[in-house]
Parts: C-alpha cells; structure tokens; sequence
C-alpha cells in the first residue's frame, strides 16, 4: 500500500515520522565539535606563560640553583595538560599542551630538558627559545578564548 492510496490523516502521521527522524539525525551535527570556553584553563594557560618565561629567563644560571622552581613548573604544567586531556572535544588544545610540554620537543618541556643537561644556557638561545615558547602559549591561549561561551571577547 502506497502514501497515495492510503488516508489522509495516516500520510500526515508518516510525513510527521519522516520529519522527526530527519531532526534526530540533523541534531548531533550541530553540536558544538570542540569544548567550551573554559575560564580556569583560559587563566591556567595566562598563568603558566608569566611563569615559564620568568622561569627561562635564568637560564644564564646554572640549572641546580633553579631546580626546585622548574619542578614546581613542570608539575603545573603536567596539571594543565591533565586538565586539557580530561575536557571532552578538546583535542587540539590537547595536542598543544602536548607539544609544549615534551622534553624532546622545541618549547618549553625541550628548553628545560637542555637547560638540566647544559647546566647553563646563552642569552641568545634563551631568547628564541623564549619568542617561541611564548608563541606556543598565544596558540594555547587564542585556542581557548576563540571557544563558545567565552564573554570577553
């Protein structure tokens, strides 16, 4: 049997079916793909630049003076990627955090891997250092405060 051939009334409950269905299946896609604004990971990222930078900038200095300090970082740091990794559709900021904190890599977990292995550190690799774990920060920072929900921008 036919939607033609059948009443008027069973047609429009099948259209009513067929419409709900679509609705069920378009929902899920406008769902936001990535997490909420969240201020404490917003002021954890702002935090940890002012930190690792004031950190960097003894570097000249002989790595054991600073070491308790670099602990301390390095914690925090591992803190905020936790808290990155743990947010459901967070995986680009995740991803940052990562980037940032590897002791391989070339921001901040690498800088302070080659400062405990250098002892000390030059002014002028401090400084490109520096320039870039800053900009891995503004990436971490802009990724959170572009995010829905977020009221200062």
């Amino acid at each position: 049997m036919s939607l033609r051939s059948t009443p008027h009334g069973i047609r429009s409950t099948a259209l009513s079916w067929l419409v709900a269905l679509s609705l069920l299946c378009w929902l899920p896609a406008c769902a936001p793909t990535i997490a909420p604004f969240s201020a404490r990971a917003y002021e954890m990222a702002v935090d940890l630049k002012v930190d690792a930078t004031r950190v960097m900038e003894q570097a000249e200095e002989p790595f054991d003076r600073h070491r308790s300090r670099v602990d301390a970082l390095r914690i925090q740091m591992q803190k905020a990627a936790e808290y990155a990794n743990g947010r459901p559709r967070n995986e680009h900021s995740s991803r940052q955090w990562t980037l940032m904190n590897d002791p391989e890599g070339y921001l901040l977990g690498g800088f302070l891997s080659r400062w405990e292995q250098e002892d000390s550190l030059s002014y002028a690799f401090i400084v490109e250092a520096g320039n870039m774990v800053a900009e891995g920060f503004d990436t971490i920072i802009g990724l959170e405060s572009g995010k829905v929900g977020n009221q200062r921008r």
